[in-house]
């Protein structure tokens, strides 16, 4: 009875983006926040307690047409960001991630969403699985660096964009990484995809190509924490 009627005090709706950075900057692992293109806040009480972002990187399109071919620019778009209170009960993101689809299904032309997990912290999306989106395979990555105080930075952007002298790139990303951000260490993870399609037609056709999910986690998210995967 309690956790309904905490679900039933919950509030999704759009908010800004300068407010949803300074949450999401403030109480989000990565402490970054990439450019959205949308943002849900979620309330508790009328306290914001949660965001959600969306937008599109510059590798999205590219890994969506390799699933869905035909899919129009319009039609999909990628969850960057999502944290969630640790104070609000279990099954809140579920519960959360269930109105962000019926919000885009009502208001947009949103077919297919994509999200990640996996990269700076091996996690394989047990919540995305809980959620009922459709995972679509994992990658290596290594382009997390974690510094001595306790920040993730992704090293691939300074790289592309030129921040990097090429005789520190020739180093390798653990130079490249102290190059940029002090001192700490290389990740080694992975970083598995998920897709979750709000189109009932590519619902069924993904069905015929998605995986089983993956349970291989080191970390994942249990009861709104993170918790390590020798503690389940």
């Amino acid at each position: 009875m309690e956790k309904n009627e905490q679900l039933e005090n919950i509030n999704v709706k759009i908010i800004n983006s300068k407010a949803a950075r300074a949450y999401t900057v403030k109480n989000h692992y990565m402490k970054t926040f990439p450019n959205p293109l949308v943002c849900f806040g979620v309330f508790h009480n009328k306290l914001l307690s949660g965001v959600v972002s969306f937008g599109l990187s510059p590798s999205t399109e590219q890994k969506i047409k390799k699933i869905v071919p035909k899919i129009n620019r319009n039609e999909f778009i990628e969850m960057q960001r999502m944290h969630i209170s640790d104070l609000l009960k279990q099954n809140t993101e579920s519960y959360v991630l269930g109105k962000i689809y019926k919000l885009f299904k009502a208001n947009t032309k949103i077919k297919l969403l994509i999200t990640h997990s996996g990269g700076c912290k091996n996690d394989c999306g047990i919540v995305y699985q809980a959620s009922s989106w459709m995972y679509f395979g994992k990658e290596l990555c290594n382009d997390f660096y974690h510094t001595d105080i306790g920040e993730y930075k992704n090293i691939i952007s300074p790289m592309r964009f030129g921040r990097v002298p090429k005789e520190i790139i020739k180093l390798g990303n653990q130079k490249v990484g102290e190059y940029l951000f002090g001192k700490g260490k290389m990740i080694n993870s992975f970083r598995y995809l998920y897709l979750y399609p709000i189109n009932k037609g590519i619902r069924s056709y993904l069905k015929k190509k998605c995986k089983v999910y993956p349970k291989d986690s080191q970390v994942f998210r249990k009861n709104q924490k993170w918790i390590k995967g020798d503690d389940q």
